[in-house]
């Protein structure tokens, strides 16, 4: 029998949400760097390893914040016939590279860490405090605004905008890095203990490697199409036998577009169903998938007879069909 598509019509308000999402990390953008030159000057005047680690940071926070809102504005483009997919894809190379930048970042930060455990630097802490308060505040507006709108949250509870959310990883830790700025700053005046800068960086440099860590074993899932997160291709497959009409299933793949949409491609083996019941039966397993998985573009091809591949019991996780 041959393939049958089926995607859900986009919701209406996708193409505004994107469109909130782009103006917003414009707006983002601008802020960043604001806070960025304040951080640098504050960082050479108060001489904090600290200071000037949070500057380095936030660099990498305006370039992610403007590569995610570059991504965002590309990938609300309609297909092409050069790019059948879109342009989502965009946003996961964004984010694969705003997390390496951030593990470089943090490499560089402990190096200098290090350096500053053996040679202390004497520091400014109220500069330290004025400048680091700023950051904490700026970037807790970025943040939590874009946690607030949904940009980077979970879609169907396996994972969200990946671009959005390498952004926001970005500004949540460096808002937790000029928290620890302030501390520093503190523990210095109460103590007279210069380690204490090159200790808070040393915490920052962690932070930043184990986020972005999290963020690149996410997009180098997306880019091999590997199983979104959260979902099980085995229990996939048992959900669409679990219909009334359907034998088996097999050759059953399932991926993600750009770490929100999930797709899947199947073949299913039916029982004597009449033909003209046979959309009804791709109905119904297309909601099931939606519903259960979050999978809203599927390729489903139907089989009334023994499946002629010796493979048939496979059920793989690689590139299919996608319904356009």
């Amino acid at each position: 029998m041959a393939d049958h598509h089926h995607h859900d019509q986009a919701h209406p308000h996708e193409h505004g949400h994107h469109e909130e999402a782009g103006r917003f990390l414009g707006t983002a953008f601008w802020i960043a760097a604001v806070i960025l030159l304040a951080e640098v000057v504050g960082g050479l005047l108060s001489h904090s390893l600290a200071l000037l680690s949070d500057a380095g940071h936030m660099l990498t926070d305006v370039l992610s914040l403007g590569l995610a809102w570059y991504a965002t504005r590309l990938a609300g483009r309609p297909p092409t016939p050069q790019r059948t997919y879109g342009f989502h894809r965009a946003g996961i190379l964004a984010a694969l590279f705003n997390a390496g930048t951030l593990i470089v970042v943090a490499g560089g930060i402990l190096a200098e860490s290090v350096a500053r455990f053996e040679h202390p630097v004497a520091v400014t802490p109220w500069i330290m405090w004025a400048v680091a308060g700023v950051g904490l505040v700026g970037n807790l507006f970025i943040g939590l605004r874009l946690g607030a709108g949904g940009h980077a949250g979970h879609d169907h509870g396996h994972g969200g905008n990946l671009n959005v959310r390498s952004a926001w990883l970005h500004v949540m830790g460096d808002a937790a890095a000029s928290a620890g700025v302030l501390v520093a700053g503190l523990a210095i005046v109460f103590t007279h203990r210069l380690w204490w800068d090159p200790l808070v960086s040393v915490g920052i440099s962690l932070l930043i490697a184990r986020g972005a860590w999290g963020i690149v074993a996410q997009t180098i899932n997306v880019l091999m199409e590997g199983t979104p997160s959260g979902i099980e291709a085995a229990d996939v497959a048992a959900a669409m036998e679990a219909d009334e009409a359907v034998v088996s299933v097999h050759h059953v793949h399932v991926w993600s577009l750009d770490g929100v949409r999930s797709a899947l491609s199947g073949h299913l083996v039916l029982r004597d169903v009449p033909l003209s019941q046979t959309e009804g039966v791709i109905a119904r397993v297309s909601r099931t998938l939606r519903e259960r998985y979050g999978i809203d573009h599927t390729t489903l091809q139907l089989e009334t007879g023994p499946c002629p591949h010796e493979d048939c019991s496979q059920t793989a996780v690689r590139p299919g069909v996608l319904a356009g």
